[in-house]
Order: structure tokens, then sequence, then C-alpha cells
């Protein structure tokens, strides 16, 4: 039976050993001189993203109408500005007259400045001679 106690204490004499060590190597703090001599570098990169401001010109089309007025349009007392409001994606058509008949000659964008002279039932005349309609047409900006 002696050898067995001598065995079982000794067994667990060693395995307080082993944790105490275990312990106190966690513990330890690297030796300043056996530092690793590699160097480091850290690079730090930037990015910038610029966000494009839409400035929209007022509408002035290079284009003749060569449409003969064959109906009736009542000048305005001053030319009026009006901003293009249609859905995000979608387009204004401008016609040589004004009538969803006429040729269509151009589109113009949302957002879009438009100075127009004259209307004729629902359509305005624009400072250029061309037609589009006042159903599509604000007199504020619409939202981006």
């Amino acid at each position: 039976m002696n050898r067995k106690r001598f065995t079982t204490a000794l067994i667990a004499a060693m395995m307080v050993g082993v944790l105490c060590l275990g312990a106190t190597a966690c513990k330890k703090k690297p030796d300043p001189s056996a530092t690793d001599t590699s160097e480091t570098t850290e690079q730090t990169t930037t990015t910038t993203t610029t966000v494009p401001t839409t400035s929209l010109p007022i509408y002035s089309g290079p284009l003749e109408n060569s449409q003969e007025i064959t109906w009736t349009e009542t000048p305005l007392e001053s030319p009026k500005t009006y901003y293009v409001k249609v859905s995000r994606g979608e387009f204004l058509n401008v016609r040589k007259g004004p009538g969803t008949n006429y040729e269509k000659v151009a589109s113009l964008t949302r957002g879009q400045a438009v100075v127009v002279v004259a209307k004729s039932g629902i359509w305005y005349k624009t400072n250029d001679g061309f037609y589009i309609s006042e159903t599509y047409l604000s007199g504020t900006m619409p939202d981006p």
C-alpha cells in the first residue's frame, strides 16, 4: 500500500507543478534583448469619393420648326420658366406642334428648365418654337 500512496502523491505533485509552471509562463513578459528585429511598415490608404452635381441647362433647341401654324395660340405676357416633372428615368417629348400627333423633335430630362412664350390648349410653346405638354411642367424644381 505504501507504494501505491507514494505513486499517487508523486503524480499529484507533478500535476500541481505543471499547472504552476503553465500559470507563471502566461504572465511572463518578453525579454527586450531577445526581440524580433524584423521591420514592420504600416500603410494607410485614403479614398476620396466625389459626387458630381448635375446642373441642367435651360432648354433651347438648335432646330428650326418648319411646321405651318394652323392652330390658335395665346402669347404669354412675359416668358416663364418651368421645370420638367417626369418620373425618374422618363423623358418629356418636345414636338413640332401642340399635340401628340405632331413629330417628336427632342426629349427633356427630369428637372430641366424650359422657357415658354405662348400657350395653345394644354400645350406650351417654347422660346424656340416647339411645344411641350403643360401636364409635365412645374413652377418649382422637382426633387432629385
